[in-house]
Formats: C-alpha cells, structure tokens, sequence
C-alpha cells in the first residue's frame, strides 16, 4: 500500500522516493500459511501460489540488484531465491519452492 511518493530534480535527473506499507500483504501471507496452500488453475493443472509480492516492492528489489520481472530465466530464478531466503514473510507457503538450479528435461 502506497503511503507517500516524492519526486525531485537534481543534476538534471529525476528522483523518485517511494514509502510503502507491506503490513496488510505480510498478514495476508501469513494466513495463507497458515492454511493449506493456494491451489489455483482449472483443467487438471494445479499450481501453487507461491508467494505474493506487491508492485512497489518489485521496484525496490530491482533497486537492490534482483529483477523478478526479467525476461532472463537465470536473473528471475536468482530475484526469487533471494526473495525465498531472505525475505520469507513475502511467501505463501512454507516450502522451499525456489531452487538455484534450472531443472533440465532430456
């Protein structure tokens, strides 16, 4: 949730200072923990909702170095292991879902 925004020029450039609340997506995960994992999908496909993480806190980890939103399978799975061990309370479910190894098919 969105608390305040400020922007200002300096050199030329412009900068953004966002302040957020993630308490509400913090509880909101802590219950789905607490219940039997979010199974969502139609036809026979079962996923797992694994973690929920709000838009503005995408921005913040991409300021820290670990893009979620790549389109570069390794930079994504690297955002969500650091998202995994280090920051857990963004996370649905208790198992470990994320691994550092990219799982190949023969």
């Amino acid at each position: 949730m969105l608390l305040q925004e400020k922007k200002t020029v300096e050199d030329g450039k412009v900068i953004t200072q966002t302040i957020y609340d993630v308490e509400p997506t913090f509880e909101q995960n802590a219950a789905l923990r607490t219940n039997a994992p979010v199974m969502v999908g139609s036809k026979g496909q079962a996923l797992m909702l694994a973690a929920s993480v709000p838009m503005e806190h995408v921005l913040a980890l991409k300021n820290m170095g670990y893009d979620l939103l790549s389109p570069d399978r390794d930079e994504m799975r690297r955002a969500l292991v650091f998202l995994q061990s280090e920051q857990g309370k963004f996370m649905t479910t208790d198992k470990k879902v994320f691994t550092t190894r990219h799982q190949r098919w023969a």
